[in-house]
């Protein structure tokens, strides 16, 4: 079975997407917040898809993330359910 990648496009294949956004937010501090279950786009087809159960680190302001992140991400990581992708269509439905 092949593992789960929410940086690869359900629709197309392509790598070139990124996280457009998420739930649940979790500051851990003044820069950084902990995002779940979290919306992917596509650039090469506009596809978009949900991942369920991902958990990520929004920045303000870039750079590495801090101890204090990264170890709030590790909790949150065992926490969570387990990664699912979920394709959506142009509305936002899961199709």
């Amino acid at each position: 079975m092949t593992k789960a990648n929410p940086n690869t496009c359900p629709h197309c294949g392509s790598s070139n997407s990124g996280a457009t956004f998420g739930f649940n937010p979790q500051p851990v501090n003044d820069d950084e917040t902990l995002i779940h279950d979290v919306l992917f786009a596509c650039a090469d087809c506009d596809g978009q898809w949900a991942a369920l159960g991902f958990v990520m680190i929004a920045q303000r302001n870039g750079g590495e993330p801090s101890k204090e992140a990264q170890e709030a991400l590790a909790e949150a990581v065992l926490a969570a359910e387990e990664l699912r992708i979920e394709p959506l269509d142009w509305e936002g439905n899961p199709i």
